[in-house]
């Protein structure tokens, strides 16, 4: 799906629930114009630690593991909240909210931060601004 400045919030965090690259691509943008872009960026990184670690913690499953070709949408209070602590810094309370989750959660988890750190590098590198479809690349 297409995401644009006129996009919902809660279109927006239904896309990155399913693990929506161009979801977390347009979050990531619209907190970077909002001047929250480096803090999105610490939040992400907390964030897939934490999904991280706790991947690292059960390691029967991790072997296990099939990527699937679409994750089953996360909870999207439990993102919101997620990201509200892990922006906050509050790296015990991610922890405890990831801990109980499904593996298949925590991996997704795992990939939304990934794509929103990746985004905010993207933007805190060339800047938000969406470029002109009629400007020439040379």
């Amino acid at each position: 799906m297409a995401y644009s400045d006129d996009t919902s919030m809660n279109t927006l965090l239904a896309g990155m629930a399913s693990v929506d690259a161009e979801a977390c691509h347009e979050f990531a943008r619209r907190q970077h114009v909002a001047g929250h872009g480096a803090d999105l960026q610490t939040a992400a990184h907390l964030l897939h630690d934490q999904a991280f670690a706790a991947q690292l913690d059960r390691p029967a499953e991790l072997v296990a593991w099939k990527y699937p070709e679409r994750f089953e949408p996360v909870d999207q209070a439990l993102l919101t909240t997620l990201l509200q602590a892990a922006s906050d810094n509050e790296r015990e309370r991610v922890r405890s909210l990831i801990a109980d989750l499904d593996f298949a959660d925590i991996t997704a988890l795992s990939s939304i931060a990934n794509h929103l750190a990746r985004a905010c590098e993207q933007f805190g590198r060339f800047g938000a601004r969406r470029p002109d479809p009629q400007q020439s690349l040379f």
